[in-house]
């Protein structure tokens, strides 16, 4: 996987968080785009990332409290077409408890959570990008 890097994504409703990883081993919050109900333009906004960095996988958190069929096959649509722009794997994630972890996270850092709102989307996308790299990693050794 040499030179490629992976994006993490928390898909959401409002704000799409984004984290990156370059070397395959540690995940880092990049950016939040708002999901303003255009996904072309955040697909394209996401494919532009991945190009500038080579990315060759692109993992999705999948909420898999979005218990309704409706509500998981609007994650399934937006891999699906990332996939087909991008032309590279993506990977729907679980993601539960990400963004609880994440809060969890900056808490532990002292930021306030009606401020951090963009960086808990960061941070959610960092977790669930971790979580994905550190089971890839247990199957590749």
């Amino acid at each position: 996987m040499s030179g490629m890097s992976t994006i993490g994504i928390d898909y959401g409703g409002r704000r799409i968080g984004v984290a990156v990883s370059e070397s395959g081993v540690l995940a880092s919050p990049h950016s939040v785009l708002a999901n303003d109900g255009d996904s072309g333009r955040v697909i394209e906004a996401i494919a532009c990332l991945g190009s500038e960095l080579d990315a060759a996988t692109y993992v999705v958190g999948l909420a898999k409290r979005a218990r309704s069929h409706a509500g998981e096959r609007k994650f399934h649509e937006f891999a699906e077409r990332l996939r087909q722009r991008t032309g590279r794997n993506v990977v729907l994630w679980d993601e539960t408890l990400s963004t609880v972890e994440a809060e969890a996270r900056l808490r532990e850092a002292g930021k306030n959570r009606k401020r951090a709102g963009r960086e808990i989307d960061m941070a959610a996308a960092a977790v669930i990008l971790q979580s994905y790299l550190d089971a890839e990693g247990g199957r590749a050794s």
